[in-house]
């Protein structure tokens, strides 16, 4: 079982009694005073104040989120590149209470903010030459060392003043042939043309990113294959990008639509659906990790993992 946001929303008011490392760090706050969380699918973060630094402090909201900064975080330390970020796993950090009161500890990513500025910043303060310079010289790095980010947009990059330095790594590939990130090079590229010629209408291609305004629910996601992942009172559903119920919101937690199928997590365990909500994987699993570039699906059952296919067919045996 995994926390919620209220529980990580409570250990950032009240440190010194729901985190174990971390407990003289200081969150920083919303106009109201309280800490300010942001939210994704998989991860709530919040930036915080820890020895003389800036830091990312990240819950996984789910056992899937989790088991995937177990496979990237190693990684991105065997690299020991200059151009990462230094990120870590804080075991057991967060300690919480369940419904029935049980004691519980959670893991938590804390990931290092580099001195310097955010992506926007850089383009209202640096030359476009420099700052295209600094974008081929990461992107060369990238590639020579096998490593896609994944995610790579404008505000997962910080400019230290030299250089950008790539944050929230967390969905990281290596060891492919050629950056997986040239897509999101090139709309990066256009941002900074766009910077440097106000009078041009160049259109960011991360602007799909931005949620969809839609009202009533106590949380909403981006448009995915055009469904939207939200959750109301009874947990997590989807809807059209209209705001009309498509999956009614029964779960536990749902990640969004890729290739087809979505992670969705119950009472019972995780499994896997199609876009009628029908089970592909029924959710009697510990962890369901749904690769659509592979298109497998990595399950745990009582410690052991196994592969299944997009259709839900197990493929090896859990050992």
């Amino acid at each position: 079982m995994t926390a919620t946001i209220a529980c990580f929303l409570r250990a950032l008011q009240t440190p010194r009694d729901s985190l174990r490392t971390l407990f003289e760090a200081t969150a920083a706050t919303d106009p109201y005073g309280m800490p300010r969380v942001v939210r994704t699918t998989r991860f709530a973060e919040a930036e915080i104040a820890w020895r003389g630094a800036r830091w990312l402090l990240s819950l996984p909201l789910s056992a899937a989120a989790m088991s995937r900064i177990e496979r990237t975080v190693p990684a991105l330390e065997r690299l020991n590149a200059s151009w990462l970020a230094p990120c870590r796993i804080l075991r057991d950090e967060l300690l919480w209470r369940d419904d029935a009161g049980t004691e519980r500890s959670g893991d938590l990513l804390l990931e290092r903010l580099p001195a310097g500025t955010d992506f926007a910043e850089a383009l209202l303060r640096e030359r476009a030459e420099r700052l295209h310079a600094a974008l081929d010289r990461l992107e060369r790095e990238l590639a020579e060392a096998g490593f896609a980010h994944n995610n790579l947009k404008a505000q997962n990059l910080r400019w230290t003043g030299e250089r950008f330095v790539p944050l929230r790594c967390r969905d990281a590939s290596l060891g492919a042939v050629a950056s997986g990130d040239r897509a999101a090079f090139e709309a990066l590229r256009r941002c900074v043309n766009a910077a440097a010629h106000p009078a041009c209408e160049v259109h960011d291609a991360a602007a799909p990113y931005e949620a969809a305004p839609l009202p009533g629910h106590r949380w909403v996601s981006r448009t995915f294959e055009g469904l939207v992942c939200v959750e109301d009172e009874t947990g997590y559903g989807y809807v059209d990008t209209q705001n009309r119920p498509v999956i009614p919101a029964r779960f536990r937690w749902a990640g969004d639509f890729r290739e087809g199928r979505a992670e969705v997590e119950t009472d019972e365990g995780m499994g896997l659906i199609d876009r009628r909500g029908d089970y592909v994987i029924e959710p009697r699993y510990e962890i369901v990790d749904y690769d659509p570039a592979a298109s497998v699906v990595r399950v745990r059952r009582r410690g052991k993992w196994a592969l299944f296919d997009y259709l839900g067919q197990r493929l090896t045996p859990f050992e």
